[in-house]
C-alpha cells in the first residue's frame, strides 16, 4: 500500500492523489510512428467480465486493460486514484467513502455512477449467478457479503451504497488493513448495468461490449486473439500512447518464441529456458520480470487414496530437489519455494519446514519410510499421475518430478491438458496430482492462505482442518501487525503437516519484451501490466 495511505485509524483520513497518469514519456523521448502492441497471452480467455474473471487468468490480463477500478496501481505497485479521485476513511476505520471523478462515461457514452458500482458488486456476490469470484467481498470484510454468498440474506443487504452519482460508501465489518489494495482487484471492478440488463451474459460479446477502461473491446477471434482499441472516453485518453493492444492465445512458448523472433510479438507470456540464458548473455536489455505474490505448487487430491494419507504427500514433496528445479529446469531467478506463502511480504518472514535443512540423501532416506509406512515398497509400487496445462516449461517441469520420484520407485504417468480442459478437470476433482499456483491479490498471507480454508472455492485439494481456519479467523480479527503474522504461520505450520500442495518455486515472472517497448512496471506482486503505462519510441 501507498505509504501516504497509512495512517491512524483513530483518526479520519482523506486520501487526494495527483491522477493515476497513463503512459509518462520522458523529456526529449522521440515516440514511434506506430503505436500497436501485441502480446502472448498464454492462453484463450474464458471470460473477460469482470465480475467472473479469475486473478491470474489469461482473462486477467485483458480485464485489467478494458476496465478500471476505484483505485489502480502506478509503476512501483503503489495504490494510485483510479475511477475514484479521492477517499476518506471513518475514524473506526470501518466506513470507506469513494468519492467518483466527474465526467465519468462508459465507452457507449453513457455516464457511469457510482450505482455501477454497487451493481457490479450486488452482482458479484450474488451466490444465483454461478460466480467463482465472490468471496473477494468477504475477504474485503464488507458487510453481510459472508450472509449473501451463503444464501442467507439478499444482496440489496451489501454493505455499499450510492447516495448520489458521484459518492460510493462501503461499510465493513470490521477494519481492515489490505482495503484499499483489494480495491485494484477485477471483482470490484464496474460493470455496464445497462448492458448486462439488455443483453445477459451476452454483454461482452463485440457487438454488446461497453467498458470503462483505458481501451474497448474490438473483436474476439476464438482461440486465436482479442483485440482492443482505445476508449476515446476513458478519462485519462489524453495521456494514453498504445492505441491498440492485440492478445495472442499462444500456450506454447516456442510458438511464442518464434513470432517473438519475427517481430509478430513484442513482449511473450513466457520464456523457454534455453532462449532466456542465450538472452542474459547476449540481449538482456529485453529481458523484464516481475516477483509475484504467488507459488508455483502441485495440488494434491486429498479425497481421492492414496493423497488422503499426509505420509504419502509428504514423502512425495520432501523428496524433490527444489534447487536442481530451479537452477537447471526452471532457471529464470526463481526461489525454491517450501511454504505456499512468497517471501516478498513486508515485515514477514514465511514458514520454512524442517526438511528444508536436511541434505537431499537424507530427505530420500526419511520419504522412503514414510511411504513403506503407507504400505509402498518395491513389491507395490505407489502409482502417480501428473497433470499440467499444454506448456513446454510445464512439461520439463512434470518430467524432472516423476524423474526425482522414481528413485523412490514411485511409478509416474504424465497427462497433458489444454488449458479449459484442464481447469474443469481440477474444479471436478478429476485429478490426482495437478500443477497448479497459490496466487494472492494483496501483501497480507492471508491472501493465500485463505484458499486453503474448508469450502473455498479456489481450494482444490479438499483439504480442510478446523485449526487452520481458527488460526486465519483469529488473525483476521487481529489489528496487531506482529501477532497476526505469528498466527500465519502458526497456519502455515499445519499446511506443512499436512502438506495439501507441494511447493515448488515463487513466482518470477520473467517475459520478454521488445526493447523499444517502454513503461513496464519496476514493481508491481499482483502481475498487473497496464497498457496505457506503455509506448513504443523511435528505433
Amino acid at each position: 500500500m501507498d505509504k501516504r495511505f497509512v495512517s491512524s485509524l483513530s483518526l479520519a483520513l482523506t486520501a487526494v492523489l495527483s491522477p493515476a497518469h497513463a503512459a509518462t514519456v520522458p523529456e526529449g523521448v522521440s515516440l514511434a510512428q506506430k503505436q500497436q502492441l501485441v502480446r502472448a497471452n498464454g492462453a484463450e480467455p474464458g471470460t473477460i467480465d469482470p465480475g467472473f474473471v479469475g486473478s491470474g487468468s489469461p482473462g486477467d490480463v485483458i480485464v485489467n486493460d478494458l476496465f478500471e477500478g476505484l483505485v489502480i496501481e502506478n509503476l512501483q505497485g503503489e495504490v494510485s486514484a483510479g475511477q475514484a479521485e479521492s477517499w476518506t476513511v471513518s475514524p473506526d476505520g470501518k466506513t470507506y467513502t469513494f468519492q467518483l471523478r466527474k465526467g465519468l462515461q462508459w465507452s457507449d457514452g453513457k455516464p457511469l455512477t457510482a450505482q455501477d458500482f454497487v451493481f457490479a458488486w450486488r452482482r458479484a456476490v450474488d451466490p444465483s449467478t454461478g460466480n467463482n469470484s465472490g468471496f473477494n467481498l468477504v475477504t474485503a470484510n464488507i458487510e453481510h457479503a459472508q450472509a449473501i454468498l451463503a444464501g442467507q440474506q439478499s444482496t440489496e443487504k451489501l454493505g455499499v451504497a450510492a447516495p448520489n452519482p458521484y459518492q460510493l460508501v462501503v461499510s465493513l465489518s470490521k477494519p481492515t488493513p489490505y482495503f484499499l489494495s483489494l480495491m485494484s482487484i477485477k471483482t470490484f471492478f464496474p460493470v455496464p448495468e445497462h448492458q448486462v440488463k439488455a443483453y445477459g451474459d451476452g454483454w461482452t460479446r463485440a457487438e454488446h461490449f461497453v467498458s470503462n477502461g483505458a481501451y474497448v473491446l474490438k473483436q474476439w477471434t476464438p482461440n486465436e486473439s482479442v483485440e482492443v482499441v482505445r476508449n476515446p472516453r476513458y478519462w485519462d485518453n489524453g495521456n494514453t500512447v498504445i492505441n491498440q493492444v492485440t492478445y495472442l492465445a499462444l500456450s506454447s512458448q516456442n510458438a511464442e518464441m518464434m513470432r517473438y523472433q519475427a517481430g509478430e510479438i513484442h513482449m511473450t507470456n513466457r520464456v523457454q529456458l534455453e532462449y532466456y540464458q542465450k538472452l542474459l548473455k547476449e540481449s538482456p536489455e529485453q529481458i523484464q520480470s516481475l516477483r509475484l505474490l504467488g507459488s508455483y505448487v502441485y495440488a494434491f487430491n486429498t479425497k481421492q487414496p492414496p493423497f488422503d494419507n499426509p505420509d504419502v504427500r509428504r514423502a512425495l514433496s520432501m523428496s524433490i530437489d527444489r534447487n536442481v528445479l530451479v537452477e537447471k529446469v526452471t532457471g529464470q531467478g526463481e526461489p525454491a519455494a517450501f511454504s505456499v506463502v512468497p517471501d516478498i511480504i513486508p515485515h514477514y518472514t514465511n514458514f520454512s519446514p524442517a526438511f528444508q535443512t536436511q541434505t537431499h540423501q537424507s530427505r530420500i532416506s526419511e520419504a522412503k519410510l514414510l511411504l513403506a509406512k503407507a504400505g509402498y515398497g518395491a513389491s507395490n509400487p505407489l502409482k502417480v499421475t501428473l497433470t499440467y496445462n499444454t506448456s513446454e516449461n510445464h512439461k520439463k517441469l512434470a518430467l524432472a518430478i516423476a524423474s526425482m520420484w522414481k528413485t523412490l520407485g514411485v511409478q509416474v504417468a504424465l497427462e497433458n491438458m489444454e488449458w479449459n480442459a484442464y481447469l474443469a478437470a481440477k474444479a471436478a476433482g478429476d485429478y490426482t496430482v495437478a500443477r497448479s499456483y497459490a496466487f494472492g491479490d494483496y501483501a497480507e498471507p492471508s491472501s493465500v492462505l485463505n484458499s486453503f480454508t474448508c469450502h473455498h472455492v479456489n481450494n482444490e485439494t479438499g483439504f480442510c482442518d478446523a485449526q487452520f481456519d481458527t488460526l486465519l479467523k483469529r488473525a483476521s480479527d487481529e489489528q496487531d501487525e506482529t501477532k497476526r503474522y505469528r498466527l500465519y504461520r502458526q497456519a502455515e505450520q499445519i499446511l506443512d503437516q499436512s502438506m495439501p500442495v507441494m511447493p515448488i518455486y515463487h513466482y518470477n515472472h520473467t517475459r520478454l519484451v521488445k526493447s523499444n517497448l517502454k513503461g513496464f512496471p519496476s514493481n508491481n506482486p499482483k502481475g498487473n501490466i497496464y497498457a496505457k503505462d506503455m509506448y513504443f519510441v523511435a528505433k
